[in-house]
């Protein structure tokens, strides 16, 4: 049977603070052998995208970070599954066979036509970002990541995947609902996006400082201090 906190965390959350607070009802803490997820702050990507001249490797991260994908599914991207009129991009995941069309940003957008301006003409079935042989290859892909991740002075453990886990965090902190998180990464279960919750908890430090002016919940403060009273103080 569901517990009852994670049957609270999987609905939708509403962008209202009064609802909102369904969403905080998750567990809090971390199962044994359960690792947090190693995730990039906002300044830590702006400074990796800051160290990335190639039109090619920005349009390339920059996918990666958006959509969440995982280093396997960039592979996977064909020139047809990009539609730079439309501004959409088909994405299909690795786990599950899900596939999804979802919107790209206009900069990402912007970044694609520069590369596809750069690359060699080829069909729709032709990789998005060709290698030597095929599209380009996981290593090369993480290889390129940790190059760009030093000249950033990123934290040790960040890796390619750290950029999925990241949009994944930021998602929640611009107030995206756990379920809009579930659809844009392509999880097949709730309760692997739930996660994400536990590590981000900006909008719950939201509702507390709105909870701070509510009349119903008692605030407690410190006694004003009051200068001591000679006549009835206790005798030395």
């Amino acid at each position: 049977m569901v517990p009852r906190a994670l049957r609270l965390s999987a609905e939708p959350c509403s962008r209202d603070a009064s609802s909102r607070l369904s969403c905080l009802s998750m567990p809090t803490s971390f199962t044994s052998g359960q690792r947090p997820p190693r995730y990039l702050t906002q300044d830590d990507i702006r400074r990796f995208f800051s160290v990335i001249d190639s039109p090619r490797d920005r349009a390339l991260f920059a996918l990666i970070y958006h959509h969440g994908l995982r280093v396997g599914e960039v592979g996977r991207l064909g020139r047809g599954d990009i539609s730079l009129s439309r501004g959409r991009i088909v994405i299909r995941r690795l786990k599950g066979g899900r596939w999804s069309e979802q919107p790209i940003f206009a900069g990402t957008l912007v970044l694609l036509g520069e590369h596809l301006a750069h690359s060699p003409a080829g069909d729709p079935s032709t990789p998005l970002f060709p290698g030597r042989s095929g599209p380009l290859k996981k290593r090369w892909i993480q290889s390129l990541f940790q190059r760009y991740a030093r000249r950033a002075q990123l934290p040790e453990y960040a890796t390619c995947h750290s950029l999925r886990h990241s949009i994944a965090t930021h998602l929640l902190d611009a107030g995206q609902t756990l379920q809009f998180i579930q659809e844009h990464l392509g999880h097949q279960n709730i309760r692997s996006t739930t996660i994400y919750a536990r590590i981000t908890d900006r909008h719950r430090a939201e509702v507390f400082r709105q909870l701070e002016s509510s009349p119903w919940i008692v605030q407690v403060t410190p006694q004003p201090s009051e200068p001591p009273d000679s006549e009835s103080a206790p005798a030395a």
